[in-house]
């Protein structure tokens, strides 16, 4: 199917408000939308036509729609709708009957409400997250996923602070979303950042790794190719798959060992275990929240 004119200026002028001079915005985020359904296409494990997906913080819905296209049933979900209100038009012209927009908070997904779903499409969203809220939207859709999330997002290059969860340290940073005194209204206008929280928490590579293999993944990969010319170097693709656990016969002292107890074993603690000399934040208890 081809859309119509209206459809392809919407999605030209994606993320314009950053300004032209910000990375992979406007036409440039082609190659975003190229690689997210290629790693969709690899490693879903079925055809787009059998899929259910799941798309958090859809803004003007290009993921939802071009997965819609090709044949997938789409939940796509966004706190606000100035931007979600045109793709669900864009939708409805093009009858594609298959991708819902609704107007939903994503911090309050969860399987109870919402189901499973093959496919998670977590995009521009993880880095406008608070702790512990960053750190409940991954155990969330570790249980919404049944096979493969797919996450786009900005990274800290350097561990600034330390943050605990369930007895685990990992390391980041935290940005500033708005200001302190910045009312409500103010803060859901400014549809580039967060909806209410005044900072956000960013993973290092390695602490985003680690938190997503901690929530249950069996295995995380980052999306090189296709390219993505223009691509800020603190911005990654990950895909992480929801799979069973290998064991090994070679090396059986590592079946049933905890990632703790690997690292003392190596004598290599990792980067999710030893603090390093910025200061700690404890974000969260250690028993679970549904």
């Amino acid at each position: 199917m081809e859309l119509d004119t209206e459809a392809l200026e919407l999605f030209a002028r994606k993320g314009l408000e950053a300004g032209r001079g910000a990375p992979q915005v406007g036409e440039a985020n082609a190659v975003k939308v190229r690689r997210v359904m290629q790693i969709t296409q690899d490693l879903a494990g079925r055809p787009f036509s059998e899929l259910r997906i799941l798309d958090l913080g859809c803004g003007e819905g290009v993921y939802a729609i071009e997965a819609g296209l090709r044949g997938a049933s789409v939940l796509a979900l966004d706190a606000r709708t100035e931007r979600m209100e045109l793709g669900a038009a864009c939708a409805d012209r093009h009858a594609l009957d298959s991708v819902t927009f609704r107007q939903e908070d994503v911090r309050g997904v969860d399987r109870d409400t919402h189901g499973e779903f093959d496919v998670v499409l977590c995009l521009g969203l993880l880095y406008h997250l608070d702790t512990p809220d960053v750190f409940r939207l991954l155990e969330r859709i570790q249980e919404l996923a049944t096979r493969l999330v797919v996450i786009d997002t900005l990274i800290a290059l350097r561990g600034e602070i330390d943050v605990s969860h369930r007895g685990r340290t990992y390391r980041g940073e935290r940005r500033r979303e708005h200001g302190d005194d910045d009312p409500a209204d103010m803060r859901r206008s400014r549809v580039l950042r967060s909806l209410d929280n005044t900072f956000a928490f960013r993973f290092t590579r390695g602490s985003l790794v680690q938190a997503l293999h901690d929530v249950g993944f069996s295995s995380v990969h980052e999306g090189l190719a296709p390219p993505e010319p223009g691509k800020a170097g603190d911005r990654i693709t990950l895909a992480a798959v929801n799979g069973e656990r290998v064991s090994i016969a070679t090396y059986p002292w590592i079946n049933g060992m905890s990632e703790d107890e690997i690292a003392r074993r190596l004598g290599s603690p990792g980067e999710g275990q030893t603090a390093s000399p910025s200061r700690s934040v404890q974000t969260s208890p250690q028993t679970r929240s549904q």
